[in-house]
């Protein structure tokens, strides 16, 4: 499922950017961009880390926004975009982050495989540390496509 969501359109690779809410905007973006969501999705999950504080700094280094499906999401979708410098989100001992994924979810369950792939794939430090010091969006895909080769193997 990552990898049918994760392409060259929704995975973008910067040096740095000004801040947090720079790099959620980049990231949901690029759904609105390929049609996934509308503008007001990226204006919602922004007010929701504003409201709620940095919640969805998830791990050391890895943030997931995300918004209620009924704030413009047309299809389930995810974007990355990678942070070379990091980004600080104030959250103490996980920042810097360096990876930034945008979730939209049309509902409140089908989402849950693709949370649970993504979570398998986060939990691989090295592979974490490959796609942060990927040189371009294609690398990042051909990673992603071999981890999860190797999970389907595994099984």
């Amino acid at each position: 499922m990552i990898s049918e969501l994760l392409n060259e359109n929704t995975i973008k690779i910067y040096d740095s950017v000004k801040d947090w809410k720079e790099a959620g905007k980049i990231a949901g973006k690029l759904l609105v961009d390929t049609g996934k969501v509308k503008e007001s999705f990226i204006d919602a999950m922004i007010k929701s880390v504003e409201e709620y504080g940095p919640y969805i700094v998830i791990a050391p280094g890895i943030a997931l926004f995300h918004a209620r499906p009924e704030d413009g999401v047309k299809s389930m979708c995810l974007s990355l975009v990678i942070v070379k410098n990091g980004v600080y989100f104030n959250s103490g001992d996980k920042d810097p982050v360096k990876l930034v994924f945008v979730l939209g979810a049309v509902d409140n369950e089908s989402h849950l495989r693709l949370l649970s792939e993504l979570v398998n794939l986060l939990q691989d430090k090295n592979l974490v540390k490959m796609i942060i010091s990927a040189h371009t969006e294609k690398d990042v895909i051909q990673l992603i496509q071999k981890k999860q080769l190797e999970t389907v193997k595994e099984l």
